[in-house]
């Protein structure tokens, strides 16, 4: 047992704690049991598997090379070009390397739950995992520790889904699969391998696979056209048997219509989109449209084609069976090759579905956290009917797709779009883990607000560029974008909220200050700080809207005493206790000011009952400020064990979530702890 007791209080981990008055009988407690991990076991390779023996030595080299540490490599191509079973090739031919093998799809579910996958095979149940994403990642780390694992991290979107589910044990080796990795080659030291296109052999496997050995056999010459036409692209080899697959379609008949589109590559797919129907064609068209490489949810295509869920979803159902798309637990993207061509035949669906991620994505974004700001710069605005957990699950989901359509809106002088885009990824970006993707979607937004002379929407995007160098510690730049911000303000609300947005500006560094025991540096910066809040609580008295008094009251209780700043949380909790994410700020600031105040077990059990609530609103920096929190007060308590605890699982957030300047100040802290 870590923790420790005082009163009805509990401060740390354990196995197991039992409360109560006087016991009668025995008391047992059952400690968490350790289950083996399962043996080695990997899918053999198919018997015509050919043609990579380059990638396999490759794989081979970046294990050997790897002395000490983990292996990581990334597995390149297109879907559908054979990475997966590259994989599970090499590691079929590797079982003496390794203890033990797992095998994972990421796709679009939570972290959490790739987690509690592999811990079940583990042999772990439900009830004896931890349920964030962070302690889940730790106890996966922990009964790993013992053995060389060989992991297949499979349809991964971005890095950050690799980075909880890296083992820690030197000799251990990481594939990826996925797109979205270059994070993973910067701070993991991680190496590319590629697919090339397919050898004759391995081509005719292919064929032979989705066809049969007897069509082809009937068709020689026609067959080795149709495999030199295809040119070792594994996605065009699959589009081709799949049409030959068909009752009736001969190669003769395939190649013919080849040639008659000009016996290019890019042919084979001329021929599979018109033997489509009109719903078909439409959703392939949707597909080269589409910016990005992300994948695309039935619904999106619905509304951009004006059609039913049911014509959606068969349609796009047909292209996967076409071998033309490729299904991700219920999402879809279009293959490299495939995509390309489709973006021929796009014509002006570009457009129309930029549109689309910048109108729904902003009324979506608006749901998840409401500001009121869209409706003042498009009075017809009106935000989505989703419930807020809904509509913070599209916001991720659709992340890479927001912002691909920002990039692609500013390539097409769109202006308004790129600005509705920028505030649709604002709540997923403002908590501090994106700040240089908050930071570039944020400049471009500027500069079409310049170009569109909507004022008011520069001075908000203005803003948000402000809070992302504040995210990178660059006090300086965020202080000339709310400068800024303040001489583009034409009402009080504005100028009120560029006061409130300077306050910060100040107050942040204040606090890293006195943090680092520079109190005269500290207390100058808070002393600007609550001059600029009060003069943002004077404006918004004078303007009368609750929620902006609830807000600026909030930010002023960080810069004054305890007691002033309990009187004014109260009150600033009494209007946003129904939003999840400005109730948990407020809360957090509650236990703080407590534990200011030298109340700290009381301020310690607000904090703890608090982050529940901050995890499932994915508030990770207050989290983090949270656990810091939890730590002071049991140093101030004379519990430096569980400072120490409470340290690291901030810095497990931190880490997990992308925090860069939270880990390093982190770590220099709970260095001198």
């Amino acid at each position: 047992m870590g923790g420790t007791v005082s009163g009805n209080y509990f401060d740390g981990q354990a196995d197991a704690v039992v409360q109560a008055g006087n016991i009668y009988g025995d008391v047992v407690f059952n400690g968490p049991r350790r289950p083996e991990a399962p043996v080695l076991q990997v899918p053999a390779p198919p018997e015509h598997y050919r043609n990579n023996e380059a990638q396999l030595k490759l794989l081979t080299e970046i294990h050997h090379e790897a002395t000490g540490r983990i292996a990581i490599a990334l597995v390149l191509g297109a879907p559908g070009s054979g990475r997966t079973t590259l994989c599970e090739t090499w590691l079929h031919g590797q079982l003496d390397r390794f203890d033990r093998f797992f095998s994972v799809r990421v796709g679009h579910r939570a972290g959490a739950d790739v987690l509690a996958e592999l811990l079940s095979l583990l042999g772990y149940g439900p009830d004896e995992m931890p349920a964030s994403l962070e302690a889940r990642s730790a106890m996966w780390r922990a009964q790993t520790a013992g053995f060389q694992v060989a992991l297949l991290i499979d349809d991964v979107v971005s890095a950050a889904d690799v980075k909880a589910l890296l083992p820690t044990c030197p000799g251990s080796c990481v594939l990826v699969v996925g797109s979205g990795l270059e994070a993973l080659r910067t701070r993991y030291s991680a190496r590319e391998v590629e697919l090339e296109p397919l050898g004759r052999e391995a081509a005719l496997g292919v064929l032979t696979d989705l066809v049969g050995e007897e069509k082809l056999a009937a068709e020689p010459a026609h067959r080795d056209e149709l495999i030199r036409i295809c040119a070792g692209s594994a996605a065009e080899l699959n589009v081709a048997g799949t049409l030959l697959a068909a009752r009736g379609r001969t190669v003769e008949r395939l190649v013919a219509r080849i040639r008659a589109k000009g016996a290019l590559a890019s042919a084979v797919f001329d021929v599979a989109y018109e033997w489509l129907n009109e719903h078909e064609q439409a959703a392939y068209r949707f597909f080269g449209a589409h910016p990005g490489s992300g994948d695309v949810q039935p619904d999106t295509i619905a509304a951009v084609l004006s059609l039913d869920e049911y014509e959606a979803e068969d349609a796009v159902q047909k292209l996967v069976s076409a071998k033309l798309v490729e299904e991700l637990g219920g999402r879809y993207r279009i293959s490299v090759l495939a995509g390309l061509h489709a973006a021929t035949l796009a014509g002006e669906l570009p457009e129309a579905v930029v549109g689309y991620y910048a109108e729904h994505g902003l009324r979506i974004a608006e749901c998840a956290s409401p500001t009121g700001w869209p409706r003042k710069i498009w009075p017809d605005f009106t935000a989505a009917s989703l419930s807020a957990d809904e509509a913070w699950s599209w916001l991720f989901a659709e992340q890479a797709n927001l912002l691909a359509a920002a990039e692609a809106a500013l390539l097409a002088g769109a202006h308004e779009d790129v600005i509705r885009l920028a505030r649709a990824l604002w709540p997923v970006y403002r908590g501090g883990a994106y700040s240089i993707e908050l930071v570039s979607v944020s400049q471009d937004a500027v500069l079409a607000a310049q170009a569109a002379a909507m004022p008011l929407a520069e001075g908000l995007v203005r803003t948000q560029l402000g809070f992302a160098q504040m995210q990178r510690r660059d006090w300086a730049g965020a202080q000339e974008q709310f400068a800024a911000v303040a001489e583009l303000a034409a009402t009080p609300e504005e100028r009120a909220s560029a006061l409130e947005a300077r306050g910060l500006a100040c107050f942040e560094p204040g606090l890293i200050a006195s943090r680092n025991g520079r109190q005269d540096e500290s207390a100058k910066l808070f002393e600007q700080a609550e001059a600029l809040f009060r003069s943002s609580l004077a404006l918004a008295e004078e303007i009368g809207d609750p929620r902006r008094l609830a807000l600026i009251r909030m930010h002023l209780a960080k810069v004054v005493s305890p007691e002033e700043a309990g009187e004014l949380l109260a009150e600033s909790w009494q209007t946003v206790r129904t939003e999840p994410d400005n109730a948990v700020k407020v809360r957090l600031w509650q236990g703080r000011k407590l534990i200011e105040a030298g109340c700290y077990v009381e301020g310690a059990n607000d904090l703890a009952e608090l982050d529940p609530a901050a995890e499932k609103a994915k508030l990770h920096r207050e989290r983090i400020l949270g656990l810091r929190a939890r730590a002071e007060a049991a140093l101030a308590r004379g519990y430096p064990e569980q400072a120490k605890a409470h340290a690291k699982d901030a810095l497990n957030i931190a880490q997990l979530h992308g925090y860069s300047a939270e880990v390093v100040d982190l770590r220099l802290w709970t260095d001198r702890l």
